[in-house]
């Protein structure tokens, strides 16, 4: 008999993983579907618990309680074990700051609606992975720069933690946007897509998106797609800071798109090479420094979709 595998991050939105847990294991019970959970303790813990539930058990569907962080991880997870023969579909409850993911699947914020999606398993659609030289998996974004900044930014601020309590998690990445925006320095940078090399000068920063939302549901390539075998690649370049101002107020619209320091690339394979390092996130995650190098990986995971 399948198990349903659970992987619940109870710490997501300032504890709002663990309130929709309390929710959701019971409706599990009364239904009498035959499940195996394992909560997180610490950072990378999903990679582990994914490993081992889909190595030791039955399963075929992994429900994810978290935010874009857990899933991050339990991806990373799915890949390592499916090197060993394991397959599965992934589905999502979502209970972070940000959640993208969620959002790009049309996944809603509601946890009974999340669930009634993820146990009818309707629409199953096969999506693209971004993958880096180390072997780090992304399913959102990966980012360097500016976006980086934000993001570790973002994980370590004290007001997103209280902003999640009100339930405005969202807000968190704005403020950070603001913060950075002040004091961030932009370097000369070279991308490199599929054997082109593009010299960038005063770069602020360069987004290899699989999906349009980062950060919140900022929409930083409105066009990207997750099953088109290619990856949406998004650079900013500026000399002057001030010249950027209308990009903070028109990327949740996705409406920056025709602004002069705005430029967008697509391809399978992108490297990316600074000047001075840089940090790098992967779906919000800090994952190093610059130089970077992606692969796209297509059709490489089955994600459980509202229809």
């Amino acid at each position: 008999m399948k198990l349903l595998g659970v992987i619940v991050n109870p710490l997501s939105g300032d504890g709002r993983g663990s309130n929709i847990w309390g929710e959701i294991e019971p409706l599990l019970k009364s239904k009498g579907i035959a499940y195996k959970a394992k909560l997180t303790t610490l950072a990378g813990e999903a990679t582990h618990h994914a490993v081992t539930l889909l190595q030791e058990n039955k399963i075929d569907q992994l429900i994810v309680i978290g935010g874009d962080g857990t899933i991050h991880e339990v991806v990373g997870g799915i890949m390592e074990a499916a090197e060993h023969g394991a397959n599965c579909r992934l589905s999502v409850i979502p209970a972070g700051t940000g959640n993208d993911f969620a959002k790009a699947y049309g996944i809603p914020n509601n946890p009974l609606q999340a669930l009634d999606i993820a146990l009818k398993a309707a629409n199953t659609v096969q999506i693209d992975l971004l993958k880096t030289a180390s072997g780090r998996v992304a399913v959102n974004s990966i980012g360097a720069g500016f976006d980086g900044k934000v993001a570790k930014l973002t994980n370590e601020a004290a007001y997103k933690k209280w902003l999640n309590r009100l339930g405005l998690g969202k807000i968190a990445y704005f403020l950070s946007i603001l913060r950075v925006f002040v004091t961030y320095q932009p370097c000369k940078a070279w991308l490199e897509v599929d054997g082109t090399t593009y010299e960038v000068t005063d770069m602020w920063l360069a987004a290899i998106a699989n999906i349009p939302f980062y950060g919140g549901s900022i929409q930083i390539c409105p066009s990207a797609s997750s099953h088109d075998g290619l990856a949406d690649i998004v650079v900013i370049r500026s000399r002057g800071r001030f010249r950027l101002l209308p990009i903070l107020f028109t990327v949740y619209q996705g409406k920056h798109t025709q602004h002069p320091a705005v430029s967008f690339y697509k391809g399978k394979s992108i490297s990316l090479h600074t000047e001075s390092p840089l940090l790098v996130q992967a779906d919000g995650e800090i994952g190093g420094t610059t130089p970077l190098h992606i692969e796209v990986i297509p059709s490489g995971l089955r994600v459980i979709r509202a229809e």
